[in-house]
């Protein structure tokens, strides 16, 4: 947002970036949507999804703080997905030209939006990966090896279960009896959303990234 007042201020950009706010639920756009504007996450969660020509939703990824998106449209003329705020969300839209502008004067944010671009590149790749493991026991593992690293074998689950099934293609059902045979197998320790990775063996790190 500082780059916007900045730019704003020196005259190279003529339209001030606009602040809107959601509430969990509410659709940001829809795909095939026209697409004028990108969006930037200042607080909040949005989910990216998409549906299938039966109607299911296929869950993307993600997005907190900090990341944009949107960015497909920027050289189409509509979205190839849907955008759907599942916390509060303050969210800055931006026009196409405006940003495009933006990206031109500003280098760090250049390089920002680019590694942005990588890591969900990066991210649509392991989650296909993961999608194709048959085994749902298997599958939950490797889900949460990606959220471990080495050095750091107990983490939280910050969202629930309901949302990694969706991420994962299961259901929620078979994603809660996975954990209970993991734990039951010594493969974890849960405490609620509390994880521990208690078998190095199984780890997974350098296949996955974070999801």
């Amino acid at each position: 947002m500082q780059a916007f007042e900045r730019l704003f201020e020196q005259g190279l950009v003529d339209i001030k970036p606009t602040l809107l706010t959601f509430n969990p639920g509410e659709i940001v756009f829809h795909a095939e949507e026209s697409a004028r504007t990108i969006f930037g996450v200042q607080t909040g969660r949005i989910q990216l999804v998409q549906y299938l020509e039966n109607g299911q939703m296929v869950n993307q990824y993600a997005l907190e703080s900090g990341a944009w998106f949107g960015e497909d449209g920027l050289y189409r003329s509509v979205y190839s997905h849907s955008a759907i705020a599942t916390q509060p969300c303050e969210i800055i839209a931006v026009p196409k030209r405006i940003f495009l502008t933006l990206l031109r004067q500003d280098p760090e944010l250049m390089l920002s939006f680019i590694s942005q671009l990588a890591e969900q590149l990066h991210i649509a790749k392991n989650l296909m990966m993961l999608r194709c493991i048959r085994s749902a026991h298997d599958r939950v593992l490797a889900y949460l090896n990606s959220l471990g690293t080495s050095q750091q074998r107990t983490f939280f689950l910050d969202r629930p279960i309901k949302e990694i099934a969706a991420q994962i293609c299961l259901t929620p059902e078979v994603v809660s009896r996975s954990l209970r045979k993991l734990q039951d197998d010594g493969i974890i320790q849960r405490n609620q959303l509390n994880i521990t990775l208690l078998h190095k063996e199984n780890d997974l790190d350098g296949k996955y990234l974070r999801l």
